[in-house]
């Protein structure tokens, strides 16, 4: 019977392999790290939810909610609540905040387009004279890490 010499793996191949999974985990590490919160404060009463969306670019900013990156709904209690958006990669966003007071996924205008219910972006930039606020106005730097913007809410 011939013996079969078990050939070790090369040691180049084993630290590869070893800075491979360690460079993984810290870009698994480095993403979860990331996060942007947005504290949202004078809500004026318990009803519905607060809906948070997160731009990247101008298209759909503030009030079309599905051309945004990332949307999140919580509950609030009193006159607060807090909107989380994990794994955010750094770059230039803006936030818009809505209270929907009956659930229906939508910020209720009146018949000239006025919020019927409570809204606010990113930087509290206010409203421009005929309309919303535009992306650039309310454009924020996230570098990476944790980063805390307050929104304050406009009705």
């Amino acid at each position: 019977m011939r013996k079969v010499k078990k050939h070790p793996l090369p040691l180049g191949f084993v630290l590869l392999l070893a800075t491979s999974t360690s460079v993984a985990a810290q870009d698994a590490k480095t993403e979860t790290a990331n996060e942007l919160v947005v504290k949202v404060s004078n809500i004026q009463n318990n009803d519905g939810r607060i809906g948070c969306t997160l731009f990247s670019k101008e298209d759909g900013f503030p009030s079309k909610g599905e051309k945004a990156d990332k949307r999140v709904w919580v509950q609030h209690k009193s006159n607060e609540a807090t909107c989380k958006f994990p794994n955010v990669k750094p770059g230039d966003y803006a936030v818009a905040v809505m209270h929907d007071e009956d659930k229906n996924g939508e910020l209720n205008t009146s018949l000239l387009g006025r919020p019927q219910e409570g809204w606010g972006v990113s930087k509290n930039v206010p409203p421009r004279r005929f309309g919303p606020p535009n992306y650039e106005d309310a454009k924020l730097k996230y570098a990476g890490g944790q980063m805390t913007i307050d929104i304050k809410l406009r009705y």
